[in-house]
């Protein structure tokens, strides 16, 4: 080709043929848009904000920044940290937003400062070690201060017109501990508040002299290690949550750049409060909060807004009518000068409150759920939800896609795909979920777990309806369920295959098959049940006949196998695995067909097609979403809205959508450009049939009814679900432990089984 360009003598016309080569060889792909994103990481401390112009919710979500809209339900990112972000603030009139980031042991920790607007980078350094702890705006958007983790130990300013840091002093007295938390003044742009691990010191900026001025905030003898502190609008007190349990309250004095606070003064503590009990006697009246204080906030009036590590959240004023001094010789070291007014519980530990409106607050937890509480009212409704941590398994049920389940740590949750929200949620504790399928008449939910049990639930309720103990040694891994229902097929971490024989009083063992020697990936079912294919990390996938028990083909090849499927079809099979190669093969004869690179740094995770076999989408380490069209072996779609490592899909039934789910936890439902929705299948041709002979003698109805003419009983059914649930609810279910308690026997040597008398052996 190219020397037939080179023997053309018109520079124009090689021009022109060479730019429709090369357009011609490189196939365009579109952008794919998400429909709803279901993502958040609340174990971040104070790391959900709140723009304050647009109202939308700025949070942290793996390595990017996520700024979502909860009216539009719309989010989007903001990418350019190297790792998981640790800390975010956002200045007081939302023009800017501040980021740091956790490395890994030995590298750098970025702060990075990004202009709202164009959502872009303005400026960044790379001054701490490993971890940025904690960050915040001082007022006016001065400065930036950052503190440095526990390989770090440093503060730095950086300041705001030169976009510099201008500044570093050691945080901490070689004394006292880690500094946790930073906190600046309302009104003075020039004092910040650093609290920590028997660490309280407040701060002065110095700009001409490019220094740092810091005091010890007397604590008398008390020890604390601070989780969080807030001060108030005036300046004049800080409050602060402890491990402990208590609030402590101190007086700040501060007004001198030079000297810190006043001349011959200093900030002190004014008391350790905790909320006073009126039923027990005086020196046992204070009460504690459980799992230390973890967000605070300062209301109007002296009243404080507390949430616990357990999840308590209350609304305390201070007992103003006792003078202070009263409380000088109370037996304990903290004094019941709070009184509660209000109180709830949400789930989890909470980690930010954020004031949305004078009168609602959403409280984030470290189990990735957001509630707004109306304070006047007392209301509290949860917002958004998502998985804690990874999710392993995203499943459909069959001609059914209004509603999707995951499989999660500790749990299955069942959503819907046209509210965006999470319907039923079933809870397994200290367990994680590896696989769940739909039956496919959509009666139950079955599910394998890592502690070797396979558990089948209602789909409406949650209840449990049976469950299989010890179904394998190691834990399961895999789950394929047949069309029929009749039999189910799962894989475990030990290698082994095993079928079951599902009956609705008896749940049998039919056989085992082994063959693998790593854990099981994955399974799949034809469309006939004639057939499983198994995946597994030891790089090899083994199609079993069912009816015999018995290995029809093994493949093999030098990667570790992560998913693989039939096409609808059922005459070839799509795997994939960690060298980041999509292959496909030929079931009869196992030949290998063809090879789709879909990444050349990452693995491939898994993969879906849809219902009609032409297009399958495939997720990776990379971070990308890949739609593929099977015939021409072509991208034509990417998405690259994940954060994290996306380790499951699942393509819906209507062809229209596909979802999937990252290591952070986080969802996303992607719509699927119409031009690829696929072709349905062309219907059977013509056929001819022999016409029924009429009978000579009257039918007479056979007596015995073989079953075939029964209803079935009724009961639930995946297709009520969304009746059955009303809007912003979710039903939370608990899964009762399966393995039953050992009951001692009356005779004290049963246990032993010591016989005592000789005759009776």
């Amino acid at each position: 080709m190219f020397i037939l360009l080179a023997s053309i003598s018109n520079k124009k016309i090689v021009k022109k043929i060479f730019i429709y080569i090369m357009t011609t060889a490189v196939k365009e792909y579109q952008q794919l848009k998400p429909r709803a994103i279901f993502g958040l990481n609340g174990k971040v401390e104070n790391g959900v904000r709140q723009h304050p112009v647009t109202q939308a919710a700025i949070f942290p979500l793996g390595n990017k920044i996520a700024i979502a809209d909860f009216k539009k339900n719309t989010q989007e990112f903001v990418a350019g940290h190297t790792n998981s972000i640790s800390c975010l603030d956002v200045s007081k009139s939302g023009k800017y937003i501040a980021s740091g980031q956790v490395n890994h042991m030995g590298f750098r920790g970025y702060v990075i400062v990004w202009d709202y607007e164009s959502r872009k980078e303005i400026g960044r350094h790379d001054l701490h070690k490993v971890k940025v702890q904690a960050i915040c705006f001082t007022a006016e958007e001065r400065f930036v201060i950052s503190i440095g983790g526990k390989d770090d130990g440093s503060v730095i300013v950086f300041d705001m017109k030169t976009f510099t840091p201008i500044c570093r002093q050691p945080v901490s007295r070689a004394i006292s501990g880690n500094a946790l938390t930073v906190r600046p003044l309302h009104n003075n742009p020039y004092f910040f508040l650093t609290a920590g691990d028997r660490h309280l010191r407040l701060w002065s900026i110095l700009r001409e002299q490019k220094k740092l001025y810091v005091q010890d905030v007397q604590l008398a003898s008390k020890s604390r290690q601070f989780y969080c502190a807030r001060i108030d609008k005036k300046d004049e007190y800080a409050y602060l949550g402890t491990s402990t349990g208590d609030i402590v309250k101190i007086v700040l004095n501060c007004c001198d750049r030079d000297n810190v606070t006043r001349p011959g003064s200093s900030s002190g503590i004014l008391g350790a409060f905790g909320t006073h009990n009126p039923r027990k006697p005086t020196g046992r009246d204070c009460n504690r909060y459980v799992n230390g204080v973890r967000a605070l906030y300062v209301l109007e009036e002296g009243r404080l807004l507390i949430g616990a590590g357990d999840g308590g959240v209350e609304l305390v004023e201070e007992r103003t009518e006792i003078p202070l001094i009263n409380f000088r010789e109370y037996p304990g070291p903290t004094w019941p000068y709070l009184r509660t007014v209000k109180r709830t519980r949400v789930s989890g530990r909470i980690s930010s409150f954020v004031r949305s409106t004078p009168e609602k607050f959403y409280i984030c937890t470290d189990t990735n759920e957001i509630y707004m509480l109306n304070i006047s009212t007392w209301v509290l409704k949860l917002m958004r939800t998502c998985h804690a941590k990874a999710v392993y398994f995203i499943t459909f049920p069959k001609n059914y896609a209004a509603v999707f389940a995951t499989a999660g740590h500790e749990s299955i949750r069942i959503w819907s795909s046209n509210r965006k929200q999470e319907l039923l949620r079933i809870m397994v504790y200290n367990f994680n979920c590896a696989a769940v399928r739909f039956a496919q008449d959509g009666t139950s939910i079955v599910s394998v777990w890592n502690d070797g049990i396979i558990r089948a639930f209602t789909p409406i309720t949650g209840r449990l309806i049976y469950a299989i103990p010890n179904a394998h040694n190691k834990g399961c891994s895999a789950l394929a369920v047949a069309s029929t229902g009749r039999f189910i097929v799962t894989g475990g971490i030990e290698g082994q295959v095993r079928v079951w024989k599902i009956e609705p009083y008896r749940q049998d063992l039919v056989g085992v098959l082994k063959d693998h020697s790593g854990p099981i990936t994955s399974l799949d079912i034809n469309y006939l049940d004639t057939e499983v294919i198994s995946a597994c990390t030891d790089g090899s996938c083994v199609i079993w006949d069912i009816s015999r028990m018995t290995r029809k083909q093994v493949v093999t090849a030098n990667t570790q196998f992560m998913s693989v499927l039939y096409i609808p079809t059922g005459v070839q099979i799509l795997t994939c695995g960690s060298d980041g190669r999509i292959i496909y093969w030929m079931v009869y004869n196992g030949a290998l067909i063809r090879e789709l690179t879909a990444s050349k740094k990452s693995s491939v995770n898994c993969l879906s097609m849809n219902a009609t076999g032409d297009f399958f989408v495939s997720v990776g380490s990379d971070l990308q979403v890949k739609l593929w069209d099977y015939n021409s072996g072509d991208v034509v779609g990417v998405g690259s809205e994940h954060a994290s490592s996306v380790i499951s899909a699942a393509y819906s039934p209507c062809g229209k959508m596909f979802v999937t789910g990252s290591t952070d936890g986080s969802l996303i439902i992607w719509d699927v450009p119409q031009d690829y929705w696929g072709s349905p299948n062309p219907g059977d041709g013509p056929s001819y049939q022999l016409p029924k002979a009429q009978p000579k003698a009257k039918v007479v109805q056979s007596r015995v009814d073989s079953g075939t003419r029964l209803k079935p009983a009724p009961g639930e059914n995946i297709n009520g679900l969304l009746k059955a649930t009303p809007k912003d609810d979710i039903c939370c279910v608990e899964c009762p432990p399966c393995a039953k308690k050992e009951i001692k026997a009356a005779d004290p040597f049963a246990e032993c089984k010591i016989v005592p008398d000789v005759r009776k052996c």
